[in-house]
């Protein structure tokens, strides 16, 4: 077997690429245009002629090029004729508009270094970070049960860096750890075995403008290519992800979902961030998972849920860090068992959470096709000797299983910890802003008497954001019609997810949502803030509502009782609120407390169970909307509705304090069978 030999890694900018000089040698070329990486280049010690490379650089930044200088019809003249400079001032101009239109956020983000029995690494990790060009962050590393304390003297001999200790082993555990001690609404990774480039922190403030998006990934290059195995590593299993700004939305995942969502595509845990909302949005790290348990994939399982839930990830390669690879072959296949270890058990997660077919595919079809594959093609190399994992990868892949199988039953975290300042009474605004959200789904018809009725408020100071989850019919069209509001679309994610993402979207201080298909009375906002300037710790305040059939005709309704106190303890019994229109949240209530998108339907009552549980809230007796009875009511379904109020009351048995709320809870389920039988 012929020795191998290193490759010399080389950063050049595009214009200089004419003049470029090779050592003698492998080479591996990244290509630049003022700090946006562009593709690169592996040259073998028998490629040196300047022809060769000329033609690969230019198939290796073609893609790249064609996304920042789409608009320009002649930029394939000027690759094609390998006028680098020319493409190079063209690409700083495209660039520089592509950052206008990135965010400007300046505000903190916290950077979480999880580390394990790697000081010096560490060292080298936390100097890079503290010679970026924006200073205003938090810098947290914690500890992962450390062998001993050097890697703590190494942070104390930094100022203004965080220590945190975690004794259980695990890195998914080192990720929640520093998610619950983070400050700030961005929160940022990267691992001890990474350098950072100076304008890492503005890059990733640069990447959350779009309100969807609660994860960013970025591009990983090697730090060097030394060996083998780094060789190795960075050809087939890189996290280079590409040089193109990629948006993985619900779309995608709705086109991948029954094969098997390959999440993994998204990025590395090396170079992520998010906002703080997502984990409680979609819940922490899957402890199972990651080194310490399972061995890898919790990443990708976290962007999965995302994806799942509604939200964007995306993919920036301006978002760049130099990463590390094991040198040794042996570490190269601790590596690739852990991988496959983790990546059968988070397949098999993501279906135990979502029942969603294409995971169980993969691990029962797809992955022993694929191996066999491997097989074939590789038997002559295992024979002769030659590096091969298959073998290991194979093994891991039943390890995950295995491991899987043992932990299945385990409880994970939900979210973050509980906010003490919604104990707080609130101060009352002169004239607060109202957000009213309405989902719409293929609901057109009703969608004008919606908004209208929402405009019409004897409060002026609100705003309207009409969510339209999917719809196939003229929804947008009615939205066109109106000035100030605000239209977002998203692909098919459901009543709670389009609610959850109405209140991102959205600015009050005071939230209310309207189903498409119903209508506020004109007093409505003005009458609930009424009650939250009287009762100043309340949560959320909620009135009555009329019925009205398909034609407009109004229904007999039996309307609740006033209550100022043992909400929770009505609920249990029953919901008597019966219309979400009528309820008006505080906005700082989400997403501490979010919709549930794994129910179909009762997701407000859930909410008002959970929220209730843990603050105080009122009920008047003033008619606050109208609720339209018609034919696609999913309240039409009996039986359906019944188990759905059933599930939705059952979770909360756990959480029942005393035998007061106890009969509550069994009064509630009776109350449930009577009136839905």
């Amino acid at each position: 077997m012929a020795e191998f030999q290193p490759y010399t890694i080389t950063h050049i900018e595009l214009d200089k690429a004419e003049t470029l000089q090779l050592n003698a040698g492998n080479n591996y070329i990244v290509i630049w245009c003022n700090q946006f990486p562009l593709g690169h280049v592996w040259m073998e010690h028998q490629q040196e002629f300047f022809e060769n490379i000329v033609d690969a650089i230019k198939s290796s930044i073609e893609k790249t090029i064609a996304v920042y200088l789409h608009n320009n019809d002649n930029w394939q003249q000027y690759l094609q004729q390998g006028d680098f400079v020319t493409l190079h001032e063209l690409l700083s101009k495209s660039i520089d508009d592509f950052k206008t239109n990135l965010s400007k956020e300046s505000a903190p983000i916290s950077v979480i270094v999880c580390t394990r029995n790697r000081p010096q690494a560490l060292q080298k990790c936390i100097s890079s970070l503290l010679k970026n060009d924006d200073s205003n962050f938090e810098l947290v590393i914690v500890d992962n049960a450390p062998d001993n304390d050097d890697s703590k003297n190494i942070v104390e001999q930094f100022q203004h860096v965080r220590y945190i200790r975690e004794e259980r082993k695990g890195l998914d555990i080192a990720r929640n750890t520093g998610a619950k001690c983070a400050s700030h609404d961005i929160i940022a990774y990267t691992d001890d075995d990474v350098q950072i480039p100076v304008n890492w922190i503005s890059n990733i403030k640069s990447c959350f403008s779009n309100p969807l998006t609660m994860a960013v990934t970025g591009l990983v290059i090697p730090a060097e290519l030394s060996t083998e195995a780094q060789y190795i590593f960075e050809k087939d299993w890189g996290f280079n992800k590409g040089y193109v700004p990629t948006i993985f939305d619900h779309k995608y995942f709705l086109t991948a979902v029954d094969e098997g969502v390959p999440a993994w595509d998204v990025g590395a845990g090396a170079n992520m961030a998010f906002r703080k909302e997502a984990f409680n949005l979609v819940g922490l790290f899957d402890e199972r998972l990651d080194v310490g348990a399972a061995g890898c994939s919790g990443d990708s399982e976290m962007w999965y849920r995302i994806l799942a839930e509604g939200w964007n990830c995306v993919y920036y390669p301006h978002l760049y860090v130099f990463h590390e690879h094991r040198k040794t072959l042996e570490d190269l296949r601790k590596q690739l068992f852990s991988y496959m270890k983790g990546h059968v058990c988070a397949l098999l997660v993501q279906h135990e959470k979502y029942r969603h077919k294409g995971n169980i595919k993969r691990v029962r079809k797809t992955l022993p096709a694929y191996y066999r594959s491997r097989f074939k093609q590789e038997f002559k190399n295992i024979i002769a000797g030659k590096f091969s994992s298959l073998f290991t990868e194979i093994k891991g892949c039943k390890a995950g299983k295995r491991f899987y199988n043992k932990r299945k039953n385990e409880t994970q975290e939900t979210c973050l910890s509980f906010p003490q300042k919604l104990l707080n009474e609130i101060t009352i605004k002169e004239q607060p802003l109202v957000s009213i959200i309405i989902p719409c789904y293929n609901q057109a018809h009703y969608l004008e008497e919606a908004i209208n009725s929402a405009i019409s408020q004897t409060y002026n100071n609100i705003e309207i954001v009409v969510v339209d989850d999917g719809s196939t019919d003229k929804t947008k069209n009615v939205c066109d019609a109106f000035q100030d509001i605000s239209y977002v679309r998203v692909e098919r994610v459901g009543l709670s997810a389009a609610r959850n993402i109405g209140v991102q979207f959205s600015k009050g201080d005071y939230i209310v949502f309207l189903d498409a298909d119903d209508y506020l009375y004109p007093g409505a906002v003005e009458l609930n803030l009424y009650f939250f300037n009287t009762y100043k710790d309340a949560a959320f305040v909620s009135g009555t509502f009329d019925k009205i059939d398909e034609k407009g005709n109004y229904l007999n309704t039996k309307l609740a009782e006033p209550k100022t106190d043992l909400i929770y303890f009505s609920l249990l019994q029953g919901n008597y609120i019966g219309m979400e229109a009528t309820v008006m949240y505080r906005r700082d209530l989400f997403f501490y407390f979010c919709f549930d998108t794994q129910l179909h339907s009762c997701e407000d009552y859930d909410l008002n169970l959970r929220i209730s549980r843990k603050l105080p809230a009122i009920h008047h007796q003033n008619k606050i909307a109208v609720y339209r009875m018609h034919s696609s009511n999913m309240s039409k379904n009996k039986a359906f509705m019944l188990k759905a109020a059933l599930s939705v009351l059952k979770n909360q048995e756990k959480f029942l304090l005393n035998n007061e709320e106890r009969i509550a809870y069994k009064a509630g389920i009776q109350n449930w069978i009577s009136y839905y039988s």
